[in-house]
């Protein structure tokens, strides 16, 4: 199997788009509210978000018949990391995508039925990323398509809906667009995403990854019933700081979470198994079997070079196991027994 092949795993959300009911707790900034004009049209009172996800600011602010309204990105109004980017991020409605000189270079297809039908794609040119998705059975959308400068920083999305005059309600970070932007963001400022489950144990963060199905929620599970704080049971961004990698959640349309971190302290590579057991693991092996579980999108060799430094650099710091298991908390103790101290608080 070649490291491109490895690496084209096309991530998934196992959800509709836009289904998510608005939560019980009230969220930070308010969705603007649509007033009459004196011709009877509606109008909107325009609403700045500011959304945070590891070293990234998100300032997003709706410009015609979109109401942005944060559904499961509600509790990421505020930063756990330093800044390191600001992106502008606007959002409007029109007819047909725009125009822009632009090569498809990736692209790819929803998930049977755990998904709702489309087709994703990237583009790009010299300076700009874009993410194109044609939606076949969506209630509001019919495409979305979102402009990724690196230059100015910005990212401009035009949603073309379903019925022209139809309003459109939305969290900024709506799946599958938002998770697609956020794998490019990711690999912007040196992190990437992957495939797992994650715990904070008294501030050791816990990585639990493996092919769909292998118990990375089991595993999860087991820790919180231990004691431990669950930063997520699917999906993780790891991101450098001063010189230590942390794991992060990132909004998930299926439910609300607080933003979670913690130093990364230990790799788990899973598969079941009669009995409990783990084995200590390095080398370039030990690092690919790691990178097969990201979630990457990368259509260029320089991406491609960057990520595999990422992955090198983080299995080169971080011990990472061969973990069988069956599903008792008898896991939970092996691991802590097999773990380095946890980094200070």
């Amino acid at each position: 199997m070649t490291l491109l092949t490895l690496m084209h795993r096309v991530l998934t959300t196992p959800t509709p788009l836009n289904l998510l009911p608005p939560q019980d707790h009230p969220t930070p900034l308010a969705a603007p509210v649509p007033t009459m004009s004196p011709d009877s049209s509606i109008s909107f009172i325009p609403a700045i978000m500011e959304l945070y996800l590891p070293g990234i600011q998100l300032s997003c602010f709706n410009t015609s018949r979109i109401i942005l309204h944060l559904f499961s990105s509600s509790h990421y109004t505020r930063s756990l990391t330093p800044v390191q980017i600001k992106f502008s991020c606007s959002f409007s409605t029109g007819r047909e995508i725009p125009s822009h000189c632009l090569t498809e270079v990736f692209s790819g297809d929803s998930f049977g039925e755990i998904e709702i039908p489309y087709r994703w794609s990237i583009l790009k040119n010299h300076k700009q990323t874009a993410i194109h998705i044609n939606f076949f059975e969506d209630a509001q959308l019919l495409e979305a398509f979102s402009l990724i400068d690196f230059e100015h920083n910005t990212i401009v999305t035009t949603l073309i809906p379903r019925e022209p005059e139809e309003i459109i309600s939305i969290d900024p970070l709506f799946h599958p667009l938002g998770s697609l932007i956020m794998v490019v963001l990711a690999n912007h400022t040196g992190g990437l995403l992957i495939h797992a489950s994650g715990v904070n144990d008294n501030n050791r963060g816990l990585l639990f990854t493996g092919v769909s199905g292998i118990g990375k929620s089991t595993m999860a599970g087991l820790w919180e019933r231990a004691g431990a704080t669950v930063i997520n049971d699917d999906r993780l961004w790891l991101h450098k700081m001063a010189g230590v990698w942390y794991i992060f959640n990132t909004p998930m349309m299926q439910y609300a979470q607080e933003p979670a971190m913690a130093p990364l302290n230990g790799i788990f590579l899973l598969k079941q198994a009669p009995k409990n057991g783990l084995k200590k693991i390095s080398g370039v092996s030990a690092a690919m079997r790691f990178m097969a579980n990201g979630i990457q999108h990368f259509y260029d060799k320089a991406m491609t070079a960057q990520h595999l430094e990422r992955v090198l650099d983080i299995t080169a710091q971080v011990p990472i196991y061969d973990c069988g298991f069956k599903p008792d908390g008898e896991i939970v103790g092996e691991i802590k027994r097999s773990l380095p101290p946890a980094l200070p608080h």
